[in-house]
């Protein structure tokens, strides 16, 4: 066997290995662009495989990047009911993170002479799947915008026009734009008019985010200090999933006293908005009334906006994941409850509490314009748009990690609509980003000794294009791929009748 007959082999292997680091995993790093450069792989090799054979080897390929990439990520407690649930789970979403690659090769060969619609077939595919996989449903938002949320700010800017789904296609344009540029064996007098359309759309968008960012066109905006705030763990010891899904009860008083301290210290900060984590405590119905004048009496006395996370528990049924804003005057403002939650049936919050209403809180303060939200609520760009359209300046958006983040989870949507986003994470990356998506502060759960995150944030946001035309580029994708199939069926019959 030749050279040339071992780069299939190659690609397949270098393809589907960088793809396993861009999926959330138990003991395979994460590595920053794999995103990118995965796609010109596998897309090379089935590409220079015959259709069938291709088709069955990609999928194939998918198939065992997820199980062991993702392998035992999802515990339901049963080890049997475990393994079925991870494999089945990781064997669907193999199967539509294959389709795009089946669509290429099937729609590619017959529309190659058309260079401009050739090199769009791939990201239009691409795009369309990772949007359709970002509703909710088993594997939601964070499935995409934890992989795709790369570059540096001024790439980044292009979410505040067409949301996530720019990242998407144009990363994906650029797998397709490598593989024609290799397929003609870089002769410019072919790739010349393909190449230079990529490059210009890339300067654009380049040029863009430099303008957009740059402190030289914008005046020094007026800021609030913040104070983001987890709670340490008793002797270092984490609680993992289980923790987060049980319905033990928090120590209330000492808890309550924790909170009184801390609020105290981030007042004496001067911090006029402090926000406490997911979950800071757990109650049961009865004490939810004395929990809230104490933490009014709390933000009353230090004179801050107070936003507090906890689990309210009832002796029968489900309860809520809530999220209350006190105002520095002692009033409870916003009284949230968490949409989209973690789990499946009885297992995870699902089997805890009941789903919010799919409606996001916002209140007009002295600080601007401030919305609440929780944890994976943010994980849904079509929800958090309505936090762009009320104007929100600041977002919350306490979380309870699991597993631990690592980097800002989330921060694409202070881009698309236009607020600072502000996170206090326990067991994970606590941050805040100003409506650039810019990283104004960051705290990791592993290395503070108090659990407080300062930050200075702007108190205005920015009006963005994205919240008023939301994801139609990911319809716009969703209409192109569902038009491949007639139009792979027309160009068949043509090359059939053309042969006989």
């Amino acid at each position: 066997m030749n050279k040339k007959n071992y780069l299939p082999i190659v690609w397949f292997v270098l393809g589907f290995s960088l793809f396993m680091t861009t999926r959330a995993s138990n003991f395979i790093p994460h590595i920053s662009g794999a995103i990118i450069v995965a796609p010109i792989f596998i897309l090379g090799f089935i590409r220079s495989q015959p259709t069938r054979r291709g088709n069955l080897l990609t999928l194939l390929g998918f198939i065992l990047a997820l199980n062991i990439a993702m392998w035992g990520l999802f515990n339901t407690g049963d080890p049997t009911t475990s393994i079925i649930y991870n494999f089945v789970r990781n064997t669907v979403l193999a199967i539509l993170f294959s389709i795009p690659y089946i669509a290429d090769r099937l729609i590619y060969p017959k529309i190659k002479a058309n260079q401009f619609l050739a090199t769009l077939a791939f990201p239009i595919a691409v795009t369309a799947i990772q949007f359709l996989i970002s509703l909710e449903g088993p594997f939601d938002g964070d499935m995409v915008s934890a992989v795709y949320e790369y570059g540096n700010l001024g790439l980044k800017q292009i979410a505040s026009i067409a949301g996530l789904w720019g990242f998407v296609f144009i990363f994906s344009w650029l797998a397709a734009v490598v593989s024609f540029v290799w397929e003609k064996r870089f002769k410019w007098a072919e790739i010349k008019p393909i190449v230079l359309t990529f490059a210009l759309i890339c300067l654009a968008i380049f040029g863009f985010g430099a303008v957009k960012t740059s402190s030289f066109l914008a005046s020094k905006p007026e800021t609030v200090k913040t104070a983001a705030i987890f709670l340490l763990p008793e002797d270092g010891q984490w609680f993992d999933g289980e923790g987060l899904f049980s319905k033990e009860l928090t120590p209330m008083e000492e808890t309550m006293a924790k909170i009184e301290s801390l609020t105290a210290t981030a007042a004496a900060n001067d911090a006029k908005i402090v926000a406490f984590q997911e979950t800071a405590l757990k109650i049961q119905e009865n004490d939810e009334a004395n929990l809230l004048d104490r933490s009014k009496a709390i933000a009353r006395a230090n004179r801050v906006y107070l936003s507090l996370g906890y689990g309210l528990l009832f002796d029968e049924g489900k309860g809520w994941n809530k999220n209350v804003l006190i105002s520095d005057q002692g009033e409870l403002v916003v009284d949230y409850r968490k949409r989209f939650l973690l789990g499946l049936g009885d297992y995870g919050e699902t089997g805890l509490y009941n789903k919010g209403p799919e409606v996001i809180q916002s209140v007009d303060t002295p600080y601007g314009r401030i919305g609440v939200s929780i944890c994976r609520d943010m994980s849904f760009s079509g929800y958090a748009r309505q936090a762009g359209e009320q104007q929100v300046d600041i977002m919350l958006n306490p979380s309870f990690d699991y597993p631990k983040s690592t980097g800002a989870m989330y921060s694409l949507r202070a881009i698309e609509n236009g607020f600072t986003m502000i996170r206090p994470v326990y067991n994970g990356f606590s941050y805040a980003v100003d409506p650039n998506g810019k990283l104004l502060a960051s705290m990791d759960s592993d290395n503070t000794n108090t659990g407080i995150l300062y930050a200075d944030v702007p108190t205005r946001g920015v009006n963005t294009l994205y919240t008023k035309v939301g994801d139609v580029l990911g319809w716009v994708c969703v209409a192109g791929l569902l038009g491949f199939i007639p139009l792979n069926i027309v160009l068949s019959i043509r090359q059939k009748k053309e042969k006989a």
